[in-house]
């Protein structure tokens, strides 16, 4: 750890104020209001991303309750022009981008930094010590260890936890067995679960520092006018150099672990014994911890999507004609500033410039459909003759109808837990009500979702009940829905 006092100079203070944007948003005239959305929006339900409508309905409502609740400062202005002004370069403290052609936004780094230092300004009814002392023993421990070269001392070490097993192991077998008090439980669960949620804030710091490589390297692909093979070692250099830097190994080194089948089974076995343990039960509610591990996945395919763009970027320019498209573009838009700098300070009078439109219409012709031929109504010149009969209206109320939404929320609410999970434990956790036709509605739900896989050699077999209560078992081809996070 860094001492920051050998460093903290009143120059170097001045230089962080006027450049971080984590300190420009503690010192905004309107910090409660931002502090308080974003946590809300963000850090309190770990969300990587929300719509611009979304969240722009949000804040609506938010800024409603504030200014009604009696505080001498009033929020007038629209919600979307408060969202505009925090993503901008000048505030940074919202990323807004682009998801299948919808705006998005997401926290960014420094302001996840403010909000998590705001947290910890609020005093902790409870402070565990015991637990991070043994931390730090434990930590020194593997340090020792794993970097001890010489054989015969690596095989003391091994011996000594040897015996300790051994003793353990036999203290239980007499039934002497040691447990955790209720204290120390809690005390290591808090701090296991401050530890994860410090996991998620430092992806957004490494996703951040990729998408400025990216941004790096386009710039300098628009501007370069030596050879291609120059700018490619340069590029490749620099991306080297964040791959192999701390953080780059620490985080290809966290992905490997976290695909690891075998470690997300037995983080899950033990998650779910941890929130078992009675002594936690206040804490757990607190604290959700059941969806931290699918949150990682989350975060860490963000960086990895990133990082997959800037792959994309370099392939395109590989191609013999990207360079030179993009420089004419560049020029273009080189050719547009002058002129607009020219005209600054005298503008034009009246309406100079037309644009059509902002974005492109395009009609293709195998779009348009065929000619159909209008069909023909023949009526027949005869008087309708009024009916006597009252046939029951019963049969309409005796329609099945299965409501898809709560079948999706069935699937959704197991996934949480689980990166994928077949129709037949969807169906187990989750018994059929209306036989058959609830069984097609998630053949149906299936056949839409592209998550979801049919296995066309393994087979499955489901029990049910028809509408009237006889037995049935069907055998169906395998269905898997699985949880794939959305690539930026």
């Amino acid at each position: 750890m860094v001492n920051i006092a050998d460093h903290m100079t009143y120059e170097m203070l001045g230089e962080l104020r006027a450049s971080n944007a984590a300190w420009r948003l503690l010192a905004a005239p309107q910090t409660q209001l931002i502090l308080a959305f974003l946590n809300q929006e963000f850090i309190a339900v770990s969300r990587r991303s929300i719509t611009e409508a979304e969240l722009i309905a949000d804040l609506r409502d938010f800024i409603y309750i504030v200014n009604q609740s009696g505080n001498e400062e009033k929020f007038n202005r629209p919600a979307k022009e408060y969202l505009e002004i925090w993503a901008d370069p000048q505030h940074a403290w919202l990323r807004r981008f682009y998801l299948k052609d919808e705006a998005n936004y997401d926290l960014t780094s420094a302001a996840q930094k403010a909000i998590e230092w705001v947290l910890s300004l609020k005093r902790q009814r409870f402070v565990g010590t015991e637990s991070r002392l043994r931390t730090v023993f434990d930590l020194l421990h593997q340090i020792v260890e794993g970097s001890e070269q010489n054989a015969e001392a690596r095989l003391r070490h091994l011996e000594i936890e040897k015996r300790n097993i051994e003793r353990e192991i036999e203290q239980v077998k007499a039934g002497k067995i040691e447990v955790l008090d209720d204290v120390q439980i809690k005390e290591r669960f808090l701090q296991a679960a401050a530890t994860a949620q410090g996991i998620l804030a430092d992806f957004r710091e490494v996703e951040e520092n990729f998408r400025a490589l990216e941004r790096r390297m386009l710039d300098k692909i628009v501007t370069w006018t030596q050879g291609k093979g120059e700018l490619l070692e340069e590029i490749f250099l620099e991306s080297d150099g964040i791959n192999h830097s701390e953080q780059g190994r620490s985080f290809n080194a966290f992905w490997k672990f976290l695909m690891r089948s075998s470690q997300q089974e037995d983080f899950q076995q033990t998650m779910d014994k941890v929130l078992h343990i009675t002594s936690l039960e206040e804490a757990a509610k607190e604290i959700d911890m059941t969806q931290i591990n699918r949150d990682w996945f989350t975060a860490a395919s963000q960086v990895q999507s990133t990082i997959a763009v800037l792959s994309k970027q370099l392939r395109r320019y590989v191609d013999e004609n990207y360079l030179s498209e993009e420089q004419r573009i560049y020029a273009l838009l080189q050719n547009i500033e002058v002129k607009a700098l020219q005209v600054r300070d005298c503008l034009p009078r009246g309406d100079f410039m037309m644009i059509d439109a902002i974005v492109p219409d395009f009609e293709l012709p195998m779009d348009r459909p065929l000619f159909v031929p209008p069909q023909h109504i023949q009526l027949q010149n005869q008087f309708l003759q009024t009916g006597k009969e009252e046939p029951s209206v019963e049969t309409m109320f005796e329609q099945v109808y299965v409501d898809k939404k709560i079948l999706q929320q069935n699937i959704e609410t197991l996934l949480k837990t689980k990166t994928s999970v077949s129709l037949a434990e969807v169906i187990d956790a989750y018994p059929l009500q209306q036989g058959l036709t609830e069984l097609l509605s998630y053949m149906v739900l299936a056949s839409k979702t592209a998550d979801a896989g049919f296995s066309e050699h393994d087979f499955e077999e489901i029990a049910m009940k028809d509408m009237e209560g006889r037995d049935l078992l069907t055998k169906l081809e395998k269905i898997t829905f699985s949880s794939q996070p959305e690539v930026l």
